[in-house]
């Protein structure tokens, strides 16, 4: 279940790229003053580079975000459903016993684990003897 749980989470990440993609070069256009347009490379100069081209190339990666969410919204209905079913096959983990048990306060539960007794040695040296 470890490993499943590893590969739902890389797949989650998988999906969040484009998205983070799409938003850093956004705030990357910004912070430099220039505009970003899906359908052209529009220069933008930042410390005397170009890096319009980066921008356009990045922001086209970034449009994948509709697929992205997409296999993300499939990814995470899959993986709430195979949580559900591991629950529910599994096994408890300390049986309580029903009201039908006849179980009183004072009978011994089985289901609690008693202190570890002590050694008949350390016992003797305990009361004295």
């Amino acid at each position: 279940m470890r490993a499943f749980r590893l590969l739902m989470l890389l797949i989650v990440f998988l999906c969040l790229v484009p998205i983070l993609a799409l938003i850093g070069a956004g705030a990357a256009a910004r912070v430099a003053g220039c505009d970003l347009d899906p359908g052209q490379s529009l220069p933008c100069p930042v410390l005397g580079s170009d890096y319009g081209d980066e921008l356009f190339s990045v922001l086209n990666f970034g449009m994948h975000t509709v697929e992205a969410i997409a296999v993300l919204g499939a990814v995470i209905v899959v993986w709430v459903i195979v949580e559900i079913v591991a629950a529910i096959g599994r096994k408890p983990r300390n049986p309580r016993p029903s009201q039908q048990d006849g179980g009183s306060r004072d009978a011994p539960r089985p289901w609690r684990k008693s202190p570890p007794q002590a050694p008949a040695a350390s016992r003797k040296r305990a009361r004295g003897s």
